[in-house]
């Protein structure tokens, strides 16, 4: 009997966290900064609003990792000239020097956790958890419907 995909998902997101917090925490990260350590690396001067659709979290989630890592000297925000009410994140140098090694690793924690995987099949895992990710998407925007009425 196969597991339900919802168990494989939380259990694999347990391991995953587990995987990524070694990886990042001699660089004093946590599992839960590192999606925006990454993301502001490429999208050098995102919104607060943009990097939090962008991780896919919710608006307080984003407030303590942003401060956390500013606190930490990973970013810095800066007002925005069009928009004074808007604030700009930047990576600070030490972000773009750690930045690369960091993904580096996170790479490497890929290629191992897909080993003995074909191409062909993780584009298939690949495809699927899209399919899953936006069902979820779904269920939870019918939800906030049902709770509005």
């Amino acid at each position: 009997m196969h597991r339900p995909i919802t168990s494989m998902i939380t259990l694999l997101s347990r391991k995953s966290q587990g995987c990524i917090g070694e990886i990042v925490s001699p660089y004093d990260l946590t599992v839960a900064e590192q999606p925006f350590f990454m993301a502001i690396q490429h999208h050098r001067g995102i919104t607060q609003e943009e990097l939090t659709t962008l991780v896919g979290v919710d608006k307080a989630a984003t407030a303590r990792a942003v401060k956390s890592l500013e606190q930490k000297g990973f970013l810095t925000r800066r007002q925005d000239e069009q928009d004074r009410r808007q604030n700009r994140i930047y990576p600070t140098e030490k972000t773009l020097t750690l930045g690369p090694e960091v993904r580096k690793q996170l790479l490497c924690l890929n290629n191992q956790i897909i080993e003995g995987i074909t191409p062909e099949e993780a584009d298939i895992v690949s495809q699927a958890l899209i399919k899953i990710e936006q069902n979820f998407s779904k269920i939870k925007q019918s939800a906030g419907k049902e709770a509005k009425k």
